[in-house]
């Protein structure tokens, strides 16, 4: 009873924040270039076209040079690389991802051509920049500054895992990350959205600065 009480009104908070939309800091500049979101179904990723990727990050990343657009997902390390599909969920995983802190990863997709099914994000230099800065700021560094690549297969042979920084819990999702990060960039998003819903929601709306 307790628990159906408490998971009713999770939902009912996660609907309200999702279709209430942040009021971003005007800024002065030209949406002359473009991001994109991409959902499974469940789990959120942002994707940015290659060209606008600092060098060094992109060769920290050691892209292949039929790369194109480059896939960002955030969430729990460990739910990560031992669910690869929805048959290998077990309940343990996931509640431990929910519920307790354990480490995150972030997960890079390598991918060559656009697809028509992707919300694209316009976005001016300065939005960017904020949003490339956010991305450099969740991986965990080593030493040198250096991004730290997980020694886990990844998918397929276009992917990869990276230390990152933060708990996954059912706050923090991996929408909720996706959120964020349009937040940082100033992008009219949700408030909160832990859900994949909320995000596409609010960028089937015309996202201008305003």
């Amino acid at each position: 009873m307790v628990f159906g009480l408490a998971l009713a009104f999770y939902l009912l908070i996660a609907f309200a924040l999702s279709i209430t939309s942040t009021n971003p800091k005007h800024l002065v500049c030209q949406q002359e270039k473009e991001i994109f979101v991409a959902s499974n179904g469940v789990h959120l990723d942002l994707i940015v076209p290659r060209q606008h990727l600092p060098g060094e990050l992109a060769d920290e990343l050691e892209l292949p040079n039929w790369v194109n657009y480059i896939a960002f997902g955030w969430g729990d390390k460990e739910f990560y690389i031992n669910t690869p599909t929805w048959s290998d969920l077990e309940f343990y995983t996931t509640f431990k991802a929910l519920f307790l802190d354990s480490e995150s990863a972030i997960h890079i997709t390598w991918i060559s051509q656009k697809y028509p099914r992707w919300t694209a994000v316009p976005m001016c230099d300065i939005q960017l920049q904020l949003l490339i800065d956010y991305l450099d700021q969740t991986f965990k560094k080593g030493p040198v500054n250096n991004i730290l690549e997980i020694e886990a297969s990844g998918y397929s042979a276009y992917d990869k895992f990276y230390e990152a920084k933060g708990n996954f819990s059912f706050v923090q999702t991996c929408n909720n990350w996706v959120n964020e990060g349009l937040k940082a960039a100033k992008v009219k998003t949700s408030i909160w959205s832990p859900f994949d819903q909320g995000v596409l929601y609010q960028l089937k709306k015309k996202n201008t600065i305003e």
